[in-house]
C-alpha cells in the first residue's frame, strides 16, 4: 500500500501537480477506465467554459471546482455532430406530464 499523502497540507498548485500524475497513471492501468459513461452522481451545474477554433479542431476547456480547467480537442466532424446534438436537445419541448426525459432517438443520453 503507498503511503498516504496528507491532502489538508498541500497547496492548491501541488494538489494539480497530484491530480496530473493521479491521471497519467490511472490512463496506463488495466483494465482501463470505461466506455460507458458514468451513472450521474455529483455534478457541476452550467460549469464555466472555453472554445476556440484552431486548426485540428475546436478547443473545449470546461471548468470542473475539483479538478480545474479539462481540456478537450474535438475534430471538426466531431464537433459537427455535438452542434446536431445539441441543437436537438435545445429544441426539445417536453410534453405535459411526461417529465423531462427526451424520446428515444431524439439525443438524449447520447454517448459517443
Amino acid at each position: 500500500m503507498p503511503q498516504e499523502t496528507d491532502l489538508a497540507k498541500l497547496s492548491a498548485q501541488e494538489l494539480d501537480e497530484l491530480l496530473v500524475r493521479a491521471a497519467k497513471h490511472r490512463a496506463s492501468l488495466q483494465p482501463a477506465p470505461p466506455t460507458e459513461h458514468p451513472k450521474p452522481t455529483d455534478v457541476v451545474v452550467n460549469p464555466g467554459w472555453y472554445t476556440a477554433l484552431i486548426d485540428s479542431g475546436t478547443l473545449l476547456q470546461v471548468r470542473h471546482p475539483g479538478f480545474g480547467w479539462l481540456s478537450f480537442l474535438i475534430p471538426a466532424n466531431e464537433r459537427a455532430h455535438l452542434l446536431s446534438l445539441f441543437l436537438r436537445q435545445a429544441l426539445f419541448v417536453p410534453e405535459q406530464g411526461a417529465g423531462n426525459a427526451p424520446p428515444p432517438g431524439s439525443a438524449g443520453g447520447t454517448v459517443h
